[in-house]
């Protein structure tokens, strides 16, 4: 009978110790989850800001906005960027 009985500990142990681990495993899931869910609202990348920029700069050396919009825009970026203003 005490063969009997620690087989059915081992076999609880064993259960406790898969359903812990998928416990911790769907926890470490929810976590990247949320993780790129903030990524995802947090808006455009600083790469994007500064290719952006460069893109403005671009067109208003090519005469396609004026100096008023490409200032508006620029400040704008800038902000974004948590950078002040050049002036």
């Amino acid at each position: 009978m005490a063969k009997g009985r620690e087989r059915f500990e081992k076999r609880k142990r064993e259960q406790d110790r898969q359903r812990k681990a998928r416990d911790k495993e769907q926890k470490r899931l929810e976590r990247k989850e949320a993780r790129d869910s903030d990524e995802e609202e947090a808006g455009p990348s600083e790469d994007e800001l500064l290719e952006k920029v460069g893109l403005l700069n671009q067109r208003r050396a090519a005469g396609e906005i004026d100096e008023q919009e490409f200032e508006l825009q620029r400040a704008e970026l800038y902000e974004q960027l948590g950078l002040a203003s050049p002036e």
